[in-house]
């Protein structure tokens, strides 16, 4: 990607941009994703990313993008818009943590979480973390509140008690 004119993303190590020289905006930006790329660009510049590199690599082209692992992608060419979301992803977890049959419920966040008492039975530690994990991977479409709340779920999550499972269950 460097080699015909892209800068590496200093925040992703799969991301690149290409500026206009003369306006110094982005006009192309490419994730790299394994062995799959996805291009964001004008149709000519597209055109020419993609002859550079099947000058190199062997390729094929599958249209439009509509999945990334974990995002949904929907491209409106007529109102140059580009819509994520992780409905798809976010339906497989909760199946996973059989909560897909939950409903929903306002979300406030606990002010305290308690530690388990010695007598008392700890939290599966397994489970909770998987659970934290799977919330976590969602965090970079996530509003703030529940991304703050997944860090407090993290945070001594092998010593607690069953009741802040309750609260974990409510960001789900």
């Amino acid at each position: 990607m460097i080699s015909i004119g892209f800068m590496a993303s200093h925040v992703d190590g799969g991301l690149y941009v290409f500026h206009d020289m003369y306006q110094g905006t982005v006009v192309a930006t490419v994730i790299l994703y394994v062995d799959d790329l996805i291009v964001f660009a004008q149709e000519d510049l597209n055109r020419h990313i993609k002859e550079h590199m099947t000058k190199r690599f062997r390729m094929h082209d599958f249209g439009n993008v509509s999945f990334y692992p974990g995002l949904t992608i929907k491209c409106n060419q007529e109102h140059h818009t580009i819509d994520f979301d992780q409905h798809s992803y976010i339906c497989t977890i909760l199946a996973k943590c059989r909560m897909d049959e939950s409903r929903p419920v306002a979300t406030p966040m606990a002010i305290e979480l308690h530690k388990k008492k010695p007598d008392e039975e700890a939290c599966n530690q397994t489970v909770d973390q998987s659970m934290i994990g799977s919330l976590m991977y969602t965090m970079g479409a996530t509003p703030p509140n529940i991304a703050y709340a997944i860090r407090v779920f993290s945070l001594d999550s092998h010593d607690r008690s069953n009741e802040p499972m309750v609260y974990l269950k409510r960001q789900f």
